[in-house]
């Protein structure tokens, strides 16, 4: 089965785009070193979020393959190609997360046909197949719809609203873990600019009190946090590259 892979970008109006709702998947996506976007597209959450350690970017378009590799600003592997024959080459594991965006179901839209390269119905059973059976942690976004309910029942769901051309609409999020800190990017964290903006000033404040204490009081703080909170700490420090 040959996978059909949308066109996607917010440079040019297209359906598909994340607009600014990649904040919310951002918000989702737990600490990893390797990053694979399976239906790259535009590539809004791939171009916001903070980069991974290893980023891969996949699309059955060379068109959209050949646009990323003139504009892409980070280091990244392009793959062009079908994501149900490359995922299982990847040797994906503990570490990774897959990020699937894929066009959306049929029975979702108003208009029978919106990508360039389209999914049947037999198009999204193959994929939910496919990622279900990942080793790895996955999230993937869309409308709801019987399919997916019944495909994903034992995933987490997190609904959220998305600005298109029709106004808002409600697109979900669904994942293989539970989401939750600590998380890999935390620039998007709050419901709105002026949250997201409270959220930084405190962190930001916290930060410097702390950094700027004395060096005993400062080595003290840090072990009374990594006694208190291990995991985060933990997640914190895999971040830094030995």
């Amino acid at each position: 089965m040959a996978m059909r892979v949308s066109v996607k970008t917010e440079r040019i109006h297209y359906a598909g785009g994340k607009g600014h709702s990649y904040r919310d998947i951002i918000n989702l996506m737990p600490p990893h070193r390797r990053y694979v976007e399976t239906h790259l597209g535009g590539g809004a959450v791939f171009r916001h979020k903070r980069p991974a350690v290893v980023s891969i970017g996949i699309d059955l378009d060379p068109l959209v393959i050949e646009r990323w590799r003139q504009i892409a600003r980070q280091p990244t592997t392009l793959i062009q190609g079908d994501v149900l024959d490359i995922l299982p080459t990847l040797g994906l594991g503990e570490g990774d997360l897959v990020y699937c965006d894929p066009p959306y179901h049929p029975a979702t839209r108003r208009r029978s046909r919106c990508y360039r390269y389209d999914y049947q119905e037999s198009d999204h059973v193959a994929l939910l197949a496919a990622l279900v059976a990942l080793p790895c942690r996955v999230i993937l976004s869309g409308y709801r719809n019987a399919l997916y309910d019944a495909a994903l029942s034992h995933w987490c769901r997190l609904d959220y609203l998305a600005l298109t051309h029709r106004g808002q609409v409600l697109e979900s999020a669904w994942t293989n873990f539970r989401p939750g800190p600590p998380l890999h990017d935390y620039s998007y964290v709050g419901g709105d600019f002026r949250e997201r903006e409270r959220f930084r000033r405190r962190t930001d404040g916290l930060a410097r009190r702390i950094v700027r204490s004395d060096p005993l009081e400062l080595h003290a703080a840090l072990d009374r946090i990594a006694a208190d909170h291990p995991q985060a700490v933990l997640a914190a420090a895999k971040r830094i590259d030995p």
